[in-house]
């Protein structure tokens, strides 16, 4: 594809709008649907490589979206949402905001579950099935796009059964309903409200990297299907066969002389896997699995690995002219699921971005700094040198800029500055409103000043009686 795909949380600046759909009651379904639409907004921890080759661990504060899917506060969003996250918290759309907690995230879709618990039931959403939607069909995009708020885009179904995220249960849905940096974790959803996606990518030609009519959304089987999962990954993991396999194309039929071109060619077998071990070979070509037809590589994939751990699955393999049918039973998927800390800050690298503070080398104002920098009346404290890789580099702040206020207290002295930024003042996460002014424009800045403790993003389930079902009902069958 000519541009690029894009995780949806790079800052972007320039939208595209989908007209509305006809038939559609999209307003209806935000008034019913936008309490269970969060924002999310995520203290992680960012490594930048500088000229010199060093590498320095900065605090950088991004935004995603998310949707609450069951009513003891369980909250689908995306993986790359909550990498490498120190803090995880959670705004809803009356403007309250707790802390969350990191159930579990996927290793093979771009898919996390976090845990949030204000004391009372929460509304959530339904999933749709996803293998009904078809093109054209209008759908709603609902989300938080670059850190602004809660937005609403609509548009249409595009196509179904991309394929990007090269997983085992990948079929993305293509929507040209508006997709910004931010809408990640945010939910797809029908006219009646229910989900049919999880908004995750967007194709772009800008370099804003901004929308441009094409994005991408986890289909919601898939979501319901890893969501169970990973509220059990020690005990229901999906079946592991350890098949590689290729779309058979026009030329591969023609070369292997087969008039059918759908299926799956084999191209290689993990040693020691069930598929090895039921002597399956590169050349094989799968047609069906349990008497079903597959068109594709990612059809046959998803066929075996939603099976039941351990049922064993009958594949029709055409092998030299003939067909045979072949059993494999698969086993549990090895290293399927990453440790939690492995998606999570490393507490190291948080102590390490901590101890640069928010890298900004602070002056008076004076005649000579007024003429340096081009400053006219300004009051304040001068930001004379910004740090390489550090928080406020991360916020484009820069030299030259003039902080005014920091939260209620007008900032006077550079001493004074300092202290009410120091890391260490405050005890858990602390995010500070800092006003800039800069050349262009006055702006609020937020800056992470207190302590931020990984461990307190652990859930444990034994911490909830009940985290409910919606996450782990059975997806529909292809």
């Amino acid at each position: 594809m000519a541009g690029m795909i894009a995780k949806a949380t790079i800052i972007a600046s320039e939208a595209w709008a989908a007209a509305p759909p006809d038939g559609c009651d999209a307003a209806g379904v935000v008034a019913r649907n936008l309490p269970a639409v969060v924002n999310i907004s995520v203290i992680q921890v960012v490594t930048k490589t500088g000229d010199d080759g060093s590498r320095k661990e900065h605090l950088e504060i991004n935004d995603g979206s998310g949707v609450i899917i069951d009513p003891s506060g369980i909250i689908v969003t995306n993986r790359h949402v909550i990498q490498s996250a120190a803090e995880i918290r959670v705004d809803f759309s009356d403007r309250s905001e707790v802390a969350a907690q990191l159930i579990q995230a996927s290793v093979l879709v771009d898919l996390a579950l976090l845990q949030v618990d204000i004391g009372r039931p929460l509304p959530a959403l339904r999933f749709a099935d996803s293998d009904s939607l078809r093109v054209g069909q209008p759908v709603v995009a609902v989300g938080n796009p670059f850190g602004i708020g809660t937005s609403v885009t609509t548009g249409v179904v595009s196509a179904v059964n991309r394929d990007f995220m090269r997983s085992p249960v990948d079929n993305l849905i293509q929507t040209d309903a508006a997709i910004n940096p931010g809408n990640s974790g945010g939910p797809l959803l029908d006219c009646a409200g229910d989900i049919v996606g999880i908004n995750t990518a967007l194709a772009s030609n800008n370099k804003a990297l901004g929308s441009i009519g094409i994005g991408f959304a986890i289909p919601s089987n898939v979501v319901s299907y890893v969501g169970g999962r990973l509220r059990h990954p020690e005990t229901d993991s999906p079946d592991w066969f350890g098949l590689q396999l290729q779309d058979m194309t026009p030329s591969l039929a023609a070369a292997f002389h087969q008039r059918d071109v759908g299926g799956a060619v084999v191209t290689a077998t993990d040693r020691g896997s069930p598929a090895a071990l039921a002597s399956i070979a590169p050349g094989d070509i799968i047609a069906a699995v349990d008497g079903h037809a597959l068109s594709d590589s990612r059809a046959i994939l998803r066929e075996l690995v939603v099976k039941p751990l351990g049922q064993p699955a009958t594949l029709s393999i055409l092998r030299g002219g003939a067909k045979h049918d072949v059993t494999v039973t698969g086993q549990q998927w090895p290293n399927l699921a990453m440790l939690r800390n492995e998606f999570l800050a490393d507490p190291a690298a948080v102590e390490r971005a901590e101890a640069q503070g928010t890298g900004m080398l602070l002056a008076d104002i004076t005649p000579e700094s007024r003429r340096q920098f081009g400053l006219g009346d300004e009051a304040g404290v001068l930001i004379y040198e910004v740090a390489e890789g550090s928080q406020a580099e991360s916020a484009e702040l820069k030299a030259g800029d003039v902080i005014e206020r920091v939260g209620d207290n007008a900032a006077t002295t550079p001493q004074q500055v300092q202290e009410q930024l120091k890391r260490g003042n405050h005890e858990g996460e602390e995010l500070v409103p800092v006003l800039v002014r800069s050349k262009t424009n006055t702006r609020w800045v937020t800056l992470c000043v207190g302590r931020v403790n990984v461990s307190r993003l652990m859930f444990a389930p034994s911490q909830s009686p009940n985290v409910g079902t919606a996450a782990s009902s059975q997806p529909h069958r292809q």
